[in-house]
This record gives C-alpha cells, sequence and structure tokens, in this order.
C-alpha cells in the first residue's frame, strides 16, 4: 500500500475546494447572464403563492371569450420562475397560451430546505393542471432538473397532461448520477459553495434511483412530446435526449437536436423553441 503525504492530501483538497468554489460563481454568473440577455419587457404581475410554490402567470384574452390551453413551466436546478420570463413575455405564446411559470419547492426563500423527492415535487403542481380551463390539459416544459419533475408529474397525473416538452433534462439514469464534485461539494460548508450550488447539489445526489424507479412508465406516457438538446451541453450529458427518445416508444416525439448549443440552449433558441411549441401543440386546432 503507497502511503500519500498528508500534506499533498490537503494540498489536494483545497484545490478541490477552489476549483467548486470558481465554478460555483461562474455558473451562478452564467445563469444570470443567459437570462438576462434574451429577457424582454417583463409584464407578467406580481408573483403569487399556491402551497409551497410561488409563481407568476399570463393569460390574455381571446376574441371569443375561448379559453386558452394552460402550459407550466418548470425551472432546473438552482432556478426561480425568472427561467422562463423570456417566454411568457413572447407575442406567440401570450396569443396561443395561458401561461403559468413556478419557482418550485425550496427554492422560494434563500435558505429554504430543498425537496429532493420527485414525487413531492409533482404533488405541489397538481393544483395548476387543474387550473387548465380549456378541456384539452396542461402542457409541462422543464429546463435541466425540471425534466425529471415534469417526467414525474406526466406519471402520476396524466389525466391532467396532454404534452411535455423537455429542453436540456436530464433522464437516463446511468447519466444523471452525481459526478465526483457532487460527491465532494456534500462536504463543502455553504459559505463557501454559495447557497444556490448547495442546493442544487441536495437536489442532485438522491437522483439516480429515484429516475431508476420510473423506468418501467415511460412507456405510459402518451401524448405530444418535444425535446430540445445541444450537442455541447456541458451541465446535462447530450445523450439524455436520446434515451428520452427510446424511452417514449408510446409518444408523438418530436426530437431537436441543436449543433454548436449547450445547457443554455433554452434561452439562446428561444425564438425556434416558441415556434415549435406552437407548431407542436397547434392550440388554434
Amino acid at each position: 500500500m503507497v502511503l500519500v503525504p498528508r500534506s499533498i492530501l490537503l494540498r489536494g483538497s483545497l484545490i478541490a475546494v477552489f476549483v467548486l468554489s470558481i465554478a460555483a460563481i461562474v455558473t451562478n454568473q452564467l445563469f444570470a447572464q443567459a437570462q438576462d440577455s434574451t429577457r424582454i419587457s417583463t409584464d407578467v404581475g406580481p408573483a403569487l403563492s399556491l402551497g409551497n410554490v410561488e409563481y407568476v402567470e399570463v393569460n390574455t384574452g381571446t376574441e371569443d371569450g375561448s379559453a386558452k390551453q394552460l402550459i407550466v413551466f418548470v425551472h432546473g436546478t438552482p432556478g426561480s420562475f425568472t427561467a422562463f420570463l423570456r417566454y411568457m413575455n413572447d407575442p406567440q405564446m401570450r396569443e396561443n397560451f395561458h401561461m403559468i411559470s413556478v419557482t418550485r419547492p425550496g427554492w422560494t426563500e434563500r435558505d429554504a430546505e430543498k425537496v429532493s423527492s420527485l414525487d413531492v415535487q409533482a404533488a405541489a403542481l397538481e393544483p395548476f393542471l387543474r387550473m387548465d380551463a380549456s378541456g384539452k390539459g396542461a402542457i409541462l416544459m422543464g429546463h435541466s432538473y425540471g425534466g425529471p419533475v415534469i417526467t414525474k408529474t406526466a406519471m402520476l397525473y396524466q389525466e391532467l397532461v396532454s404534452g411535455l416538452v423537455f429542453v436540456a433534462t436530464t433522464g437516463d439514469p446511468e447519466l444523471s448520477g452525481p459526478r465526483w464534485y457532487n460527491r465532494f461539494a456534500v462536504v463543502i460548508p455553504r459559505f463557501i459553495l454559495g447557497n444556490s450550488l448547495k442546493g442544487a447539489n441536495a437536489e442532485i445526489m438522491p437522483l439516480r434511483p429515484q429516475l431508476e424507479a420510473i423506468l418501467p412508465q415511460w412507456e405510459e406516457l402518451e401524448m405530444p412530446v418535444l425535446i430540445v438538446q445541444g450537442d455541447r451541453d456541458r451541465l446535462v450529458h447530450p445523450h439524455n435526449a436520446e434515451f428520452m427518445q427510446r424511452m417514449l416508444v408510446n409518444a408523438d416525439v418530436t426530437y431537436m437536436w441543436r449543433e454548436g448549443q449547450g445547457h443554455f440552449v433554452l434561452w439562446e433558441e428561444a425564438e425556434l423553441i416558441v415556434e415549435s411549441i406552437v407548431e407542436k401543440f397547434n392550440p388554434s386546432n
């Protein structure tokens, strides 16, 4: 057995802490810049609360008084309802949809305890699904970790969900487990890693077994599905999209593979995604 000097171990630990700390700062800045760079005037009204969820809502009227189909936006980790303001302010989306963007349980307060159970997250969304007045059922759109959340929600409340939109989301248990830095981040103090990434880590660590548990249920989803994935995603393995396409054997899947795009395809390709949503779900018919 080779003994490693304590000084080398300490040096390696300090380097890892430094790398993770820099990654935390850079990641938070990138998320903020990605959202702000594509955001237009935010006319969505005040944030409301329902249970342990915060949300904003846009539901403009129609000439004939008919109800628009509901689409519910679900952010990743870390995140909030602001991730989808670009979509909520888009003229096409406002014309065609009743929209709700949520801040998931665990993220409504800075120091709130994170909710790692997909069942609990799905249950928190159930009241929003019932807000659809069109009779068509709600569409769920998730980014990143929001993908597993909307997947579980659709599996639990199939009668209330009529479509899914996955953007740079995780789904394959083999590709979605914690990486070395996630395990190391467990022991890094919150004041070093920051609330956002410490909280994100708390959601990611127990994700794999939950994804394994739902493997047999993918085939139960019989609805239109849009999958958008960039080939240069460094936060979610791009092959997750191919996994979901294979698993959704009874769904009407449209698969959009975006070359040169990374994890922020949600904002960088917002215009194309909006057009694809309107075309895919064809709410005017």
